[in-house]
């Protein structure tokens, strides 16, 4: 229990602690430079201009509302894990917004773009590798994926770039420019602290629950392989199960086992590449 306890409380200050770079990033390398950003923020810096809120008002404005929808398409269990988020990304970037060092910490815009998106990419890659979650810039894409099958990654792209481009009007075509760096920045920053230590796990589970086990993780979108096998101490009939999935998954399904059952016993590895269906080939091949 108090293993349990204290491993909960590392994810807890993992998420947090990625949760504020990315805020910080946000107010000290973003806005004083009128660098271009997407997701909530974007709307929030809109919300700003015609309306002269805090941009971490109108982050927190459009944070519920994403609640909201979440809560109402994809469930309470799924609008839970985007409460964290939702509440203390907007609290942050209102802290960080009165800091003296938000009129501008370095001269060059282009070494502004760079350092934020750094910051951006390893403080959601934190976030997303403990299991948490940014707030609800994913929510869109998940009811779209859920409702009509369109593909995540491809619609949060198009969100972005859509956010990007409702935000023109307010800068130069330098500062155009210097928003898609960054977005480009995050993202392969992002990747690249998602796939430290591997880009994909495989989980071997041994469990008399092995059948809701197996259900849960078709129900969330992954495969399994039950592999018949004997155990060595006893030599019982015992059935193992396999799955490979993408690392920022990891703990979100470990969890969700140990919620199945706590005395589960399964290892986890790292490999180095997972080809066939779901990764180099469509489902729908």
């Amino acid at each position: 229990m108090g293993k349990k306890v204290l491993t909960e409380s590392g994810k807890l200050i993992m998420i947090l602690a990625g949760i504020a770079m990315n805020a910080f990033a946000v107010d000290v390398f973003c806005l004083p430079y009128n660098i271009l950003v997407g997701g909530s923020t974007g709307i929030g810096r809109l919300i700003h201009h015609f309306a002269g809120l805090p941009v971490s008002t109108g982050v927190l404005i459009v944070g519920l509302i994403l609640l909201a929808l979440a809560w109402i398409f994809l469930g309470k269990r799924y609008a839970a894990t985007i409460v964290l988020g939702t509440i203390t990304y907007p609290l942050f970037l209102a802290v960080f917004e009165v800091l003296p060092v938000q009129q501008g910490i370095v001269e060059d815009p282009l070494v502004a773009c760079l350092c934020g998106g750094f910051l951006m990419g390893i403080g959601i890659g934190l976030v997303i590798r403990a299991g948490g979650s940014m707030g609800g810039s994913d929510v869109i894409p998940q009811i779209l994926h859920k409702k009509a099958r369109l593909p995540i990654g491809p619609v949060m792209w198009g969100l972005d770039v859509a956010v990007l481009a409702l935000q023109g009007f307010l800068a130069t075509p330098n500062e155009i420019i210097l928003g898609i760096m960054m977005v480009l920045t995050y993202t392969v920053v992002t990747d690249k602290t998602l796939l430290a230590g591997g880009g994909q796990v495989q989980f071997l589970i041994f469990s008399p629950r092995n059948n809701e086990i197996r259900q849960m993780l078709i129900d969330h979108g992954f495969g399994a392989t039950v592999l018949h096998g004997k155990s060595g101490y006893y030599a019982q009939e015992v059935d193992v199960l396999v799955t490979a999935l993408s690392v920022r998954y990891m703990n979100r399904v470990k969890d969700a086992i140990l919620e199945i059952d706590d005395t589960a016993f399964m290892t986890i590895s790292s490999v180095r590449e997972v080809d066939g269906r779901g990764f180099t080939i469509s489902m729908d091949a």
